[in-house]
């Protein structure tokens, strides 16, 4: 059946609406990781797992522009393309400044330097190479109705997602001065407020514009409760190495 642009709207504000009580988002990972200063072999799981999902997302952000179908949405998806690189400046590059946070982080738990070197080499979880693998998956699938679901649930996990992180990285101001704890959070801060900018009613909106009837839909949620799917499996598998360590 033919859905009317206001019906296809609705139904995909209704997906929208039951993110919060995802696992995606409500999960043990999050609940451990913002429950108090976790021991270092914790710390560094999650340093390692966390830094292995963000290495191609300078990736996803480029696809992303790729499907934007509204001009608005595109040039949108420009401006955080452009970010992630560090706004012209290579040095502020996002994953840079993650490399920073998290090998100065646990630096200090261990009580000597923690290289990049070392962030860089381990190798990633089962669990967090499926995720990577299946996420890139959805954002070149043929059909774009699967690819706009998945970005609509990647920008609205695009703010709570770091908040919670940051929440979590808070129990650790101890190891530093004012001064130096914020300067060393700059990738959260920088990822907080540029996620404030994503306008979710219009998040929604362009996902709703390719739903003309029940399998646009179908196919759509596919790709958004993919994505959503699994990033929890991912955070699932961080927790448990965690609590393994």
């Amino acid at each position: 059946m033919r859905l009317q642009p206001a019906a296809a709207v609705e139904e995909v504000q209704s997906l929208a609406d039951g993110l919060s009580d995802h696992p995606a988002l409500d999960n043990a990972f999050f609940r451990h990781w913002m429950s108090g200063p976790l021991p270092y072999p914790q710390v560094e799981v999650f340093a390692r797992e966390f830094h292995a999902r963000t290495v191609d997302a300078m990736l996803m952000a480029a696809l992303a522009v790729l499907h934007a179908d509204d001009l608005d949405d595109r040039v949108e998806r420009v401006k955080h393309l452009y970010t992630e690189y560090g706004s012209g400046d290579a040095a502020k590059a996002h994953l840079l400044l993650q490399e920073h946070m998290l090998t100065d982080l646990l630096g200090r738990l261990r009580g000597a330097p923690y290289t990049r070197e070392e962030l860089r080499a381990a190798d990633p979880l089962p669990g967090t190479r499926a995720f990577t693998q299946g996420r890139r998956a959805l954002f070149t699938d043929d059909d774009r109705r699967v690819v706009q679901g998945a970005l609509l649930a990647q920008e609205l996990l695009a703010h709570p997602s770091p908040v919670r992180l940051y929440e979590g990285l808070r129990h650790y101001r101890d190891l530093y001065d004012v001064d130096g704890f914020h300067r060393m959070s700059e990738y959260f801060y920088v990822h907080i407020c540029e996620a404030a900018k994503i306008d979710p009613a219009r998040a929604v909106r362009s996902a709703a514009a390719v739903c003309r009837d029940g399998a646009d839909l179908a196919r759509l949620r596919e790709g958004f409760d993919g994505l959503l799917d699994l990033t929890a499996g991912y955070w699932d598998t961080v927790y448990r190495a965690m609590l393994a360590a």
